[in-house]
């Protein structure tokens, strides 16, 4: 929020370029909060359609003459509704947070999320023939978090690997203040790893008609809270994701010791 230039200059030529600079700018920030209330607004409306998915879902389950295959695909649409809403809820409290109004969080330890995801995502994993392995819960520190972030980025790398991973394993390892989420996947070139986390970009091997959103957002999300976020190769190929949470245990401590 930078003070307009405009006031401090005669009105010569520098005093137009400081005019120039300031309407630049005035249109810079309009711009950024039509975008922050675009996020907010859309996410807030999406919520009640994708709560009649759910409700529907929910009724058709209870249906004892649905057939095994019937069942089979409302139970697909009922796990992507709920991925959904999460989505919709994380991009809410993100618009929330640029825009200072405090909004509430519910709050959980790194053990919690991970235990929740792991039965989330077990399942599908293991459907592909893939190994899933969960350590280190033993590790995790009581800690708590925002537990829609959490989720959200832990869930995106998860979902990650189970895209592109087709035979070997996935792994998720608690540390006392971070985690790591391992594959045997078709991995990501060097030279290609940071772009994977700006919006809209896909690796090579593209699968589905997803839009590369993914890693964007957890990119995003890690830069909200202060948490960082690495991408490295596994050998002989795979990908392996670290999140270290300690800025945020430090930014606590400090704020309980003031």
């Amino acid at each position: 929020l930078a003070p307009p230039l405009a006031p401090d200059y005669a009105a010569d030529e520098v005093g137009q370029l400081a005019v120039a600079f300031d309407d630049t700018l005035g249109r810079l920030r309009d711009a950024l909060t039509r975008e922050r209330l675009f996020t907010s607004d859309v996410s807030h409306e999406l919520r009640t359609p994708l709560m009649v998915l759910a409700t529907s879902c929910e009724l058709l389950m209870e249906n004892p003459a649905l057939d095994a295959r019937s069942r089979s695909q409302v139970e697909r649409v009922a796990r992507a509704t709920e991925e959904m809403r999460e989505l919709v809820k994380t991009f809410l409290m993100l618009a929330r947070a640029q825009r200072d109004e405090g909004a509430v969080a519910s709050r959980a330890t790194l053990r919690e999320v991970g235990d929740e995801l792991i039965g989330v995502w077990r399942d599908t994993i293991e459907q592909k023939g893939l190994t899933l392995h969960y350590e280190g819960r033993g590790n995790a520190g009581p800690v708590l978090y925002n537990a829609t972030f959490l989720q959200s980025v832990m869930g995106n790398l998860l979902r990650n690997a189970a895209h592109y991973t087709d035979s070997g394993y996935i792994r998720l390892t608690l540390q006392a203040t971070s985690f790591t989420v391992e594959d045997s996947g078709v991995g990501i070139p060097e030279e290609q790893r940071e772009a994977m986390f700006k919006p809209f970009v896909r690796g090579d091997e593209r699968r589905g008609e997803g839009l590369g959103l993914g890693l964007s957002l957890v990119q995003r999300i890690c830069d909200d809270q202060g948490w960082q976020v690495t991408l490295t190769s596994t050998h002989p190929h795979g990908c392996r994701f670290q999140v270290d949470l300690s800025s945020t245990v430090v930014k606590g401590e400090l704020n309980t010791l003031s």
